[in-house]
């Protein structure tokens, strides 16, 4: 055993102040097993960080701190602290990992580098097993299937399917992930693989931000590390169209696992519109897949949002209803939310990828030309933002006070 500094560099951690965890011990409560531990940020602040599941599946747990890392590492590169861990040892590959984690983090979102100091473990082989995280959505859809049915089936055994409460669909609303997750498990069920629920209060920590949904979903699997040695991350972007940077992609997710609990990002060799093509033969997937994130209940897709319609854009390409989805907009309704792509690195380049689709199946429709314009125009803007973004900043002012001055004109006249 040792208290390692997992930092850039072996040196002592500074003085400078630190988050504490001090990891409790597992409690059962009736039906279901919770695992705790307190945060204390350096303002004297405790609250406690939880990850619950159903009693059936507490031998899943497991008895280490791994989980309890990753949600207080955000609070600490956050607020440029420090991070201690008692309570319950770490592994020493995941700490030694999270320091290459840290630098990364640094240099795409300019958190400042910290350290890390916890009692380790003697690092060991993983166990047999997959876990693989599953939303629900496209990308957790197909990672579930092809390692089932598709061409990984026989790469790894996947034993276990593991759904977040806490991320997607609010604490606050267990009935609507009741809903979520029954819809999820119709897919899970048919693959004949258990859907394990674990529900946390980690998105309700203050300063975990929008670069922690990837470490947050490694929190999930590695709590269920006793009974898995490896946890599957759904791929968002495909090799061949990778964006960097994202909070979750090949580059940085496997240093969010350790030497007995493996953290692998899934299925990155096939882009969005591959993997709706693949789904397209499964019928329950068809069904009950839930890629959006806008809609009221936390348990349907709305058909509008730019989730909803990339997917029902692909599945028009390949010529498929969806009958989870309940409208199935015509080309029209395409080319009409084609002018409205949002302008984000990832949603243009996938916007690329279902244009590159639609032109190799020979669909010749208006919104292939006018989302292709779309993205042209938008990465010319962001080339020039990039290149001169003081001459940038002047246009733009320069347009803003020109539209305002001909709607006052249209308004007045």
């Amino acid at each position: 055993m040792s208290s390692p500094t997992d930092a850039p560099g072996d040196a002592p951690l500074t003085q400078r102040r630190a988050v504490e965890v001090r990891v409790g011990p597992l409690r059962s409560a009736g039906a279901r097993v919770r695992a705790t531990a307190e945060v204390r940020i350096p303002d004297g602040r405790a609250r406690e960080l939880w990850f619950e599941v159903d009693a059936a599946d507490a031998d899943r747990v497991t008895p280490h701190g791994d989980p309890f890392v990753f949600a207080p590492l955000m609070l600490a590169l956050a607020g440029g602290h420090d991070l201690v861990v008692t309570g319950a040892t770490l592994d020493p590959v995941l700490v030694e990992r999270l320091a290459e984690f840290v630098r990364v983090w640094s240099a795409w979102f300019g958190y400042p580098e910290v350290r890390i100091a916890a009692e380790t473990r003697p690092a060991v082989a993983p166990r047999p097993g997959t876990v693989v995280a599953f939303s629900g959505g496209v990308d957790a859809a197909f990672s579930a299937w092809r390692h089932t049915r598709g061409d990984a089936a026989a790469d790894r055994r996947v034993d276990a399917a593991m759904m977040l409460h806490g991320l997607d669909v609010p604490l606050s609303d267990p009935a609507a992930f009741a809903r979520a997750s029954t819809r999820a498990r119709r897919m899970t069920d048919d693959l004949g693989i258990p859907l394990v629920a674990v529900a946390t209060n980690t998105w309700q920590l203050p300063l975990v931000t929008g670069h922690f949904t990837g470490m947050g979903v490694a929190a999930g699997l590695q709590l269920l590390a006793g009974g898995s040695g490896t946890g599957l991350v759904p791929s968002t972007a495909a090799y061949r169209d990778l964006v960097v940077p994202m909070n979750s992609s090949p580059v940085s997710d496997w240093m969010l696992g350790g030497s007995d609990f493996a953290i692998v990002h899934d299925g990155a060799s096939a882009d969005r519109f591959t993997k709706i093509a693949a789904l397209a033969d499964w019928p329950e997937a068809l069904a009950s897949v839930r890629v959006c994130l806008r809609h009221a209940g936390h348990d349907d897709n709305c058909g509008r949002c730019t989730k909803c319609m990339m997917t029902l854009t692909a599945l028009h390409v390949l010529g498929v209803h969806a009958p989870g989805f309940a409208d199935r907009p015509d080309a029209t309704a395409i080319d009409r939310w084609a002018r409205t792509l949002p302008r984000s690195a990832y949603y243009l380049q996938e916007g690329a990828v279902l244009a590159r689709a639609a032109r190799a199946r020979g669909v010749d429709e208006a919104w292939v030309a006018t989302l292709e314009r779309r993205i042209r125009r938008a990465r010319v803007k962001a080339g020039v933002r990039a290149a001169a973004p003081e001459v940038s900043a002047r246009v733009a002012r320069l347009h803003r006070r020109a539209s305002t001055w001909n709607a006052r004109r249209r308004r007045s006249g």
